[in-house]
């Protein structure tokens, strides 16, 4: 009786998996490059509540320092609507690791310092 329900299991996910294997279509992309030889790496995206898009990490301005970088994408054109850089006023290395919504749909970042005193 175990095999039937595993088989009739694992029949369904197969027949599910068929209809959600679509071909993906992308509506838009976004590139943010802070410049020749420099790091700019995402680290962490979420939706927003009204379904926008918000992508966290961090980027060198060109110091030598990472900085917090986090922008928020209109859904359907990709356009920014708004994005926001920190750097640590000693110019210690600061990346975003994680961004997560409270229950009001607030963004929280979640990141690390590494310090490079001595």
């Amino acid at each position: 009786m175990t095999i039937h329900r595993a088989l009739a299991a694992l029949a369904c996910v197969l027949a599910l998996g068929t209809v959600a294997l679509a071909a993906p279509t992308l509506s838009w992309s976004d590139l943010h490059d802070g410049g020749a030889n420099l790091n700019d790496e995402l680290t962490s995206v979420i939706f927003t509540p009204d379904g926008n898009v918000v992508s966290g990490g961090m980027h060198d301005p060109g110091n030598g320092h990472a900085d917090i970088f986090v922008r928020k994408h209109d859904r359907a054109t990709g356009e920014v609507i708004w994005e926001y850089s920190y750097a640590h006023p000693t110019g210690n290395d600061m990346v975003v690791s994680e961004l997560i919504l409270d229950h009001r749909g607030d963004i929280m970042v979640a990141g690390y310092l590494s310090s490079c005193d001595s």
